[in-house]
């Protein structure tokens, strides 16, 4: 293999790949990178068994080939040269990383030891779906997740598709938010499926599509791919069924208060720093019903009440919560006003603006 490529490109294609490489001593290659050529691509692949990332990159293929490169080692390399211009050259099993004024020959490994790279069994059924909307969508339901390893099925966002409604949802059995996208923000091919992807992987779709740009889903019974232009996330699915969370979201609510979504924001930052080890806050409809009470006390550091104005619809309440998860709720929402409702003290309650209505958060109190 003999290439030149652009240090530019070349740190592109080693930060999309960087999360996906493996720490297991008993697989030393897994902690290696594969660069290949394919046509007139050159390609970087990344994977822990759990999870695999390929990018392609643009540059001048004089010869081709493929090695397999400690990671560590190459990627310090690379970021250190300060030289655009890189050739790297396979020579002697040996990789040759050369500047106008610099090189180094790095130890290489067998190619045909590093994991075979699982693909999907059928590529001709799939999601589509723009880049924004799937961060946007994964971004809202993922804060609900927790990784755990006596509920699995948990750790990861749930995806579902139906009635060409694409459902993204998540919960940690305290909290749990859902979103939909319609069929405008989709183009599907494909049959009604239901699956959990794990948290790792989609906290890495979060971060690695940042074009502008059309990703396409392709599922099978153990697996999931997320393909952009030139980057593609390959990760196995969670086995389990996921919780029943529609049977948690209140179908009907009796109290409702509508106020600025920064004003309470603010109100729980502040609560937050009286809260004390319980992370508990109060919110409270004032007197007048014209207002919410954020109240936070410690015997330790003292008490806060921030009053928010409100519009009230039914009785008062009172209740007590995390107030890492109502400010949480509160974040991904956009909208300038928010719409909380609240049957009674014991019950779960709902997060919501009349301005996305595909989007809904639900938390529990943690006492009355």
């Amino acid at each position: 293999m003999n290439l030149i490529i652009l240090r530019t490109n070349l740190l592109d294609g080693l930060s999309s790949v960087e999360r996906a490489i493996g720490e297991n001593t008993n697989l030393p290659i897994l902690k290696d990178i594969l660069i290949k050529t394919r046509e007139n691509k050159i390609e970087f692949i990344s994977t822990n068994l759990e999870l695999a990332i390929e990018a392609s990159v643009s540059g001048k293929i004089i010869e081709k080939g493929e090695v397999t490169v400690p990671f560590s080692i190459f990627n310090s390399t690379i970021k250190n040269l300060n030289t655009e211009r890189i050739t790297l050259e396979e020579k002697g099993k040996k990789l040759i990383v050369k500047t106008d004024n610099y090189e180094a020959i790095m130890q290489i490994h067998n190619p045909k030891e590093f994991p075979i790279i699982p693909s999907i069994s059928n590529e001709n059924h799939s999601i589509k779906i723009n880049t924004k909307d799937l961060k946007e969508a994964i971004g809202s339901v993922i804060i609900a997740a927790q990784y755990s390893d006596i509920r699995p099925e948990i750790s990861g966002v749930f995806m579902k598709y139906s009635d060409e409604t694409l459902t993204f949802a998540a919960t940690d059995g305290f909290r749990l938010s859902e979103r939909k996208l319609n069929q405008k923000q989709t183009k599907a091919n494909m049959e009604d499926f239901s699956v959990i992807v794990p948290l790792k992987t989609a906290n890495e779709v979060m971060r690695m599509f940042n074009k502008d740009e059309e990703i396409e889903i392709f599922i099978d019974p153990n697996q999931i791919m997320f393909r952009a232009q030139t980057e593609k996330v390959i990760s196995r699915l969670i086995d389990g069924t996921f919780p029943d969370y529609q049977s948690v979201i209140p179908k009907q609510i009796q109290n409702e208060v509508s106020a600025e979504r920064n004003e309470l924001v603010n109100a729980l930052k502040l609560a937050s720093g009286f809260s004390g080890r319980a992370n508990d806050v109060t919110i409270k409809i004032g007197e007048g019903n014209k207002f919410l009470e954020i109240y936070s006390s410690d015997n330790i550091l003292g008490e806060n009440c921030y009053k928010v104005p409100a519009k009230t619809k039914g009785e008062k309440f009172s209740l007590v919560f995390n107030w890492h998860y109502v400010l949480d709720g509160l974040k991904i929402y956009k909208s300038p006003e928010i719409t909380i409702g609240v049957n009674s003290s014991d019950k779960p309650v709902v997060i919501k603006s009349e301005n996305e209505p595909g989007l809904i958060y639900v938390a529990m109190p943690i006492k009355s």
